[in-house]
């Protein structure tokens, strides 16, 4: 039997990475009492706000990102991955940020990263609009690796309502798909689960949806309740509102099991 060991952190970000980082070296520390593969952050793990001259003040170059060096040595350290849901990081002679996804192996080197594709430009509501791609350069590749005798699939938050970007990751062989995110809390109570719960139906894939959750910066509100779903569609880990960590053992051989029943990936 294939399993893995997965630690979400599900947390509420504050407004510097410095801090940021601080909170989510005290959670890995917690996690490690599972004896995790792999432990996932969510989208927005060093900076979450929608004050743009904040977001360009404190956000740093991958090389300088205390998050993601803590990680790289604590990934060594503690024989394990992590994957960082995304930071948001400057880029040399550009003047726009990436939102990426850093997956780090147990030698505490980058294996593989993304820059989310699909950017969150939208208006919910007179009070509540979302421009990313002002502020952000959307990626323009899809990337999966392969951990542990299986394949991982790398999205980002807004890309869950692009079903052909699951569908793309899962015909090149993901067996399970990391989904970090901070879900707005306006939309996270109407569409997060059942969107999540259809990407891992439609593709018979193990769904890791780590949510950022509480207030933050200029009062933003994400909706937190992680999910880990298996490739039937059924919730068998889930957080609420609160921070958490979720702890969740995954046997792969169900994602065999699940598309021999229905082989959907065959026929479309």
């Amino acid at each position: 039997m294939r399993t893995i060991k997965i630690s979400q952190i599900q947390f509420q970000a504050n407004s510097t990475p410095d801090d940021n980082c601080r909170q989510l070296e005290n959670y890995f520390k917690k996690a490690l009492k599972y004896k995790p593969d792999i432990i996932c952050t969510p989208e927005c793990s060093n900076l979450i706000t929608n004050d743009k001259k904040h977001l360009f003040k404190f956000s740093t170059y991958q090389k300088d990102c205390p998050i993601l060096n803590m990680s790289k040595k604590f990934a060594k350290k503690n024989n394990l991955y992590i994957n960082i849901g995304s930071l948001l990081l400057k880029v040399k002679n550009q003047k726009k940020l990436v939102n990426r996804s850093l997956l780090i192996d147990n030698d505490g080197s980058i294996k593989t990263y993304y820059d989310k594709i699909h950017m969150f430009d939208v208006k919910i509501s007179k009070n509540e609009s979302y421009m990313e791609s002002a502020s952000f350069k959307s990626g323009k590749k899809i990337k999966l690796i392969k951990f542990k005798n299986t394949k991982l699939g790398l999205t980002i938050c807004y890309d869950l309502r692009f079903p052909n970007l699951f569908r793309e990751l899962s015909k090149k062989g993901s067996e399970v798909i990391l989904m970090p995110a901070a879900f707005t809390a306006t939309t996270g109570k109407d569409h997060w689960e059942i969107l999540v719960r259809a990407r891992a139906i439609e593709n018979n894939a193990y769904l890791i949806a780590t949510n950022m959750c509480g207030i933050h910066h200029t009062n933003r509100k994400t909706y937190g309740h992680s999910l880990l779903v298996d490739p039937w569609g059924k919730i068998l880990n889930k957080a609420f509102s609160k921070p958490k960590i979720l702890n969740t053992k995954i046997n792969l051989d169900r994602v065999r099991e699940d598309r021999k029943k229905i082989p959907s990936l065959l026929h479309g």
